[in-house]
């Protein structure tokens, strides 16, 4: 009676917990199936280029019962189909059988590696002429466009634990354990619960009791019905630019450090570059290469000068047409000028333009720890600038910088009174740490009049049938102590074209545009050895500004030509090229 109601009443209702009938659920229950998308959303640069997603073709195998014992049943005439797809595959026979029977469910060939093999014309055109059971040739999603990249911002997946429960969508209706990713860093983790998608697309075929492909039933499609999904993000990232300059960051030999580009207009990031450059399809998290160094700390040494600078003509420490005297020694604290036998007498925009260390350290004795972190903060220092929304798409918290560092201007230990951590302070040493995407919208900073913006990395996410889900408008990240005086950001652009006139960066005066900066070099240390960290500033061009640009390299011998300015003075000319 129970099976006789089952079979006439129920067999068209809607089994508890799903979203298909029981006659429905009893096929898909003899059905087995590969995942060819999962369903994931999707990212593009800011003219629609795809960053991520593209159709690949593999070869599925579902497996057999007994593939040998297949093979003695039907005879030599299988076995040479089987020799001949081998041969395709460009792999043996045996490595051939093994694979296909290793698991129990369709799966693609890999090759014995961990992703699945791509097809090429060639491959398909001859696989399409055998007629081999139990194989076919589909399309499947391949996520990451590339291998190696300097793309850290956009992250990467991970298995994590637990993760194919809960899911919505379809996965568990076909007896097959897929594996679902979800993101673990960068825009792929921030964004989360918008690109995991409705669930993926798969491909089944029906089975026999033994788990036997029946040849008879063609194999079918199962995909969400949802013309919304999955979502495009739509980044601010110029994917030519990207390309561009990572392949220039690697002929410079650049090993550690990081390039950002942002938009002078409103501090979009047009390229964010990450040395080392990591493998998304890849990734030992052990390892330190998939993280964004463009925006992690580093010791700044003198491009903090601008902060020291900038609060001297806040605060008047300096009177007009003042002038120091630099010998090449300090006298304490061990501080010295980079220029041997000293600069000789040098007002303060000289020796900004000649990065001079006593020039700075009396400047910074007539001013306060309290005046340099304040004006640090109103340059957008020493904080989060990076675009964050409150409350949006069902978020708390939606931010485009995955672990974005605040960076700092001293530690609580040190006291306000210590004038030989003061002085350290104020030449970009001791304990400050500031960000390359600081440092780089720093400069966007000044050429707004002091006002700083949130540099974005998405513009919007779009549905797929192209509605917009959700825009991200441009906005500020004000300083709760206000910002500088618009008269204090215009002295600081004219010393930084100084710098490159008649400075530290005169190489940079035969680049293809006039340029305007601030270098640095900061002394650190790296396993108990003295290292340099090396900077480099700026913008361009100078009569209308298009980008600002900042250039870390890490780690180099305290001997070593400034690399920093010269890898700045190849990104503008790379930058004036493409514009």
């Amino acid at each position: 009676m129970r099976l006789g109601w089952i079979q006439i009443v129920q067999v068209n209702q809607t089994m508890p917990g799903f979203h298909r009938t029981v006659r429905e659920m009893s096929v898909l229950q003899r059905e087995r199936g590969v995942m060819l998308d999962p369903g994931r959303g999707q990212f593009t640069d800011y003219k629609g280029e795809a960053l991520t997603g593209k159709l690949q073709w593999g070869l599925v195998l579902f497996p057999q019962a007994d593939l040998s014992e297949k093979l003695r049943k039907y005879g030599a005439l299988e076995d040479s189909e089987m020799t001949q797809l081998a041969a395709i595959l460009h792999t043996d026979l045996h490595q051939l059988k093994k694979e296909w029977n290793q698991e129990s469910t369709p799966h693609f060939w890999t090759a014995g590696a961990h992703q699945p093999v791509h097809l090429t014309d060639a491959q398909i055109e001859r696989l399409r002429n055998l007629h081999l059971q139990g194989v076919g040739i589909y399309p499947m999603m391949t996520r990451y466009l590339q291998g190696y990249t300097g793309m850290q911002w956009m992250g990467y997946l991970a298995e994590q634990p637990g993760s194919s429960k809960g899911q919505p969508g379809h996965q568990d209706e076909v007896k097959q354990p897929f594996a679902m990713k979800s993101g673990a860093a960068g825009l792929e983790r921030t964004l989360e619960p918008l690109l995991m998608g409705i669930g993926p697309t798969l491909v089944s075929r029906m089975v026999s009791g033994g788990g036997e492909i029946i040849p008879e039933i063609q194999p079918h499609v199962i995909a969400p019905a949802n013309s919304h999904y999955p979502l495009r993000v739509e980044t601010t990232v110029d994917a030519d630019l990207q390309r561009g300059l990572e392949q220039l960051t690697e002929e410079a030999e650049l090993e550690e450090g990081a390039v950002v580009v942002l938009d002078a207009a409103n501090a979009d990031v047009r390229a964010m570059i990450s040395r080392p450059f990591y493998q998304p399809q890849h990734v030992d998290p052990k390892q330190s290469a998939w993280r964004n160094r463009a925006v992690q700390g580093a010791v700044p040494g003198s491009i903090f000068k601008i902060v020291t600078a900038a609060a001297a003509l806040e605060y008047h420490a300096v009177s007009n047409g003042e002038e120091f005297h630099c010998g090449g020694e300090y006298g304490k604290y061990g501080l010295s000028c980079w220029k041997e036998h000293g600069h000789g007498n040098l007002n303060l925009a000289q020796g900004f333009a000649e990065s001079c260390n006593i020039v700075f350290a009396e400047t910074a004795r007539r001013l306060s720890m309290k005046q340099l972190e304040q004006t640090a903060d109103r340059l957008g220092l020493a904080r989060p600038v990076g675009w964050e929304g409150k409350q949006m798409a069902g978020m708390p918290v939606l931010r485009h910088f995955d672990h974005e560092d605040h960076g700092r201007v001293r530690t609580a230990t040190v006291s306000s009174d210590d004038e030989g951590a003061k002085i350290q302070t104020a030449i970009g040493q001791r304990d400050v740490l500031v960000t390359p995407l600081q440092a780089a919208n720093l400069i966007v900073t000044l050429l707004h009049d002091g006002k700083v913006s949130a540099p974005r990395l998405v513009e919007r996410i779009r549905y797929a049938d192209g509605g917009t889900m959700l825009e991200m408008p441009l906005h500020d990240s004000p300083s709760t102590a206000g910002q500088i005086a618009p008269a204090t950001a215009h002295k600081l652009l004219s010393w930084m074209n100084k710098v490159v006139r008649e400075g530290t960066g005169k190489s940079l005066q035969h680049a293809r545009w006039h340029l305007a900066g601030k270098s640095g070099t900061a002394q650190v240390q790296k396993n108990g050895q003295k290292r340099n960290h090396q900077w480099f500033i700026g913008y361009g061009p100078i009569e209308h500004p298009k980008y600002a640009v900042a250039v870390l390299v890490q780690n180099v011998s305290p001997d070593s030509r400034h690399q920093a300015t010269a890898i700045f003075g190849k990104v503008m000319d790379y930058l004036a090229e493409s514009s």
